[in-house]
């Protein structure tokens, strides 16, 4: 028991002592847990932590199971680590949820891609050369919002969608972004299916015909509503359209990525769920990919070599890199599509004209 008290005492000290946004727990203590007493005494911490309460002690007892299952599947996961720069998991306010449950309610299957079912798409885009700099960050241009949390909703299209809009609103205008209304979205684009799931490219062609407000203007509820009837005056970004990138070339992505924050979907398993640092690979998305989740790519960078995506996810700043995520990037995928099929279906939206020259050698 001494040892217990020692341990939570040890951890409750770096949770006010270090600066920790995804979980206060961090990944290279957990191994040291390992009677069920100990993992009680972390699941207690991270309730805590989480603020989670439960009805009964019935109901208790069942999220403790699951979490000690996730917290086995995190430890095997990270204990196959060859390097620092390989990706890492952690404990996060999923934790308590089975992947089954999590997949039901924010992953919406979108689409299933085998070998034998890849089309390449009828039109030829020219969009495979370019000269594209070692590094972008539309980040550090004043191009992307604060992250946002899509909640007990499966809209991750809609957030993938105006990601890649506020960025390329503030491009062309010179001016940092303005968040833009996802819940307009969910509750507007008829060709979607609101928190059942949906393209990014049909919210760039609902905005096409009839603009979109600012987030302060039509609130985000994280549930499906009616569409509300805006005026004129509060449309914050018009479009012309959309364009697709070339299907399942990364080196296309590089040099949509190059003009403006892009609009992509993947496939989103258990690594993904508990993603905390380091560059994914997504080892557990290979062969039959399952496109399930909605992001927006607003970068890439190298490290030792090793090239990246920077990925904003919709899933609030306490996951992952402070909402954010670096995916494996020229990938040796044989298919073509990227680590979890990231290349497969990336899209971006179109706008008048750039006013704004951008010199990328400082970005």
């Amino acid at each position: 028991m001494t040892s217990l008290v020692s341990k939570l005492l040890f951890l409750l000290f770096l949770c006010y002592s270090m600066i920790c946004l995804s979980s206060c727990i961090p990944s290279e203590e957990l191994d040291r847990f390992t009677s069920e007493e100990e993992v009680l005494g972390l699941f207690q911490l991270w309730q805590k932590e989480q603020g989670r309460e439960y009805e009964n002690l019935e109901g208790e007892a069942k999220r403790f199971e699951i979490f000690k299952e996730n917290l086995k599947y995190i430890r095997e996961t990270n204990a196959k680590r060859k390097s620092p720069f390989d990706h890492r998991l952690g404990l996060n306010k999923f934790a308590d949820l089975s992947y089954e449950e999590f997949s039901k309610t924010l992953l919406p299957e979108l689409a299933v891609i085998t070998h034998d079912n890849i089309t390449k798409q009828s039109e030829e885009l020219n969009d495979e050369s370019c000269d594209a700099p070692p590094s972008i960050d539309w980040r550090r241009k004043g191009a992307v919002t604060k992250v946002k949390y899509q909640g007990d909703c499966g809209s991750c299209w809609a957030f993938a969608a105006t990601g890649a809009m506020e960025g390329l609103n503030a491009i062309v205008t010179g001016r940092h972004s303005v968040s833009l209304s996802d819940q307009q979205l969910v509750d507007c684009v008829q060709t979607a299916k609101g928190c059942d799931g949906g393209w990014p490219y049909r919210a760039f062609e609902w905005v096409a015909e009839n603009g979109i407000v600012k987030e302060a203007d039509y609130l985000y509820t994280a549930t499906n509503g009616t569409c509300k009837p805006t005026k004129e005056k509060q449309i914050a970004v018009t479009l012309t359209g959309y364009k697709n990138v070339t299907w399942f070339s990364e080196k296309a992505l590089t040099c949509a990525t190059v003009q403006q924050p892009i609009s992509v979907v993947l496939e989103a398993k258990d690594e993904f769920r508990f993603y905390e640092g380091g560059i994914f690979e997504g080892k557990n998305c290979t062969g039959t990919i399952r496109i399930n989740h909605a992001v927006t790519i607003v970068g890439y960078d190298s490290i030792e070599d090793r090239d990246y995506w920077i990925v904003r996810n919709s899933w609030g700043r306490d996951w992952g890199l402070d909402g954010y995520m670096y995916i494996k990037r020229n990938s040796s995928n044989s298919l073509g599509f990227g680590v979890c099929g990231i290349a497969a279906f990336g899209a971006y939206p179109t706008k008048e004209k750039q006013v704004v020259k951008l010199d990328y050698a400082s970005i």
